[in-house]
């Protein structure tokens, strides 16, 4: 027997039954209330729970997108200076095939803009006696210049120091003749503003 009905037959009955039966209606009456608020309550906390992980994902997903555009950018341009590395040593007379390998320091170096910002104030007293006393006071301190990019702001970045040249390992053919390895040693100390122990030179293997 469904609900319906037995709200049907409740409604049927005389007298004090019918009172007792009205009674009893409005007790179903509150009990159905209540089940359908409990019903509509945890629909909502399942949305709201099933919805949270999405924005987390969503925060995680744009920081990896940003690592991995960086790493890529210090990938490509560590490729570059390798490239016009060989370009240059195999220019050098009596030098062939060259295998080159660059050690690099940490990565790229961001300078940011800064506001400057100074103030004073002066400050004049005058004690019991009638002496006077003037204090002036100098107040300074930097703030980071940001700008808009999108929805967020970052900061306004004036330079960008590429990672630095730490050490350079060659191979090449040639490199047996005393006087070319050292044309070699000093000619990527010059290109890179090494000092010539950074740059190791050996002959490649025949």
């Amino acid at each position: 027997m469904n609900f319906k009905k037995l709200l049907e037959i409740l409604k049927k009955g005389g007298g004090k039954n019918k009172q007792i039966n009205n009674i009893i209606i409005v007790i179903l009456i509150g009990i159905l209330l209540i089940i359908s608020a409990g019903f509509f309550k945890d629909n909502k906390a399942t949305s709201t729970f099933s919805n949270s992980p999405n924005s987390g994902n969503s925060t995680a997903n744009s920081q990896s997108s940003n690592d991995l555009s960086t790493t890529e950018d210090i990938s490509a341009y560590e490729n570059e200076q390798e490239n016009k590395l060989k370009a240059l040593l195999q220019s050098i007379q009596g030098v062939g095939d060259t295998r080159v390998m660059i050690y690099f320091s940490t990565g790229e170096e961001d300078v940011p803009a800064y506001n400057e910002n100074k103030s004073s104030s002066v400050i004049n007293e005058t004690d019991n006696s009638g002496g006077k006393r003037t204090t002036t006071q100098n107040n300074s301190g930097t703030s980071i210049v940001m700008e808009n990019d999108g929805e967020k702001t970052k900061p306004f970045i004036l330079k960008k120091y590429k990672p630095k040249v730490t050490g350079i390992l060659i191979s090449a053919e040639g490199a047996d003749d005393s006087d070319i390895r050292l044309n070699i040693t000093n000619a990527v100390s010059s290109f890179f503003d090494l000092s010539a122990d950074k740059v190791n030179v050996y002959p490649m293997k025949k």
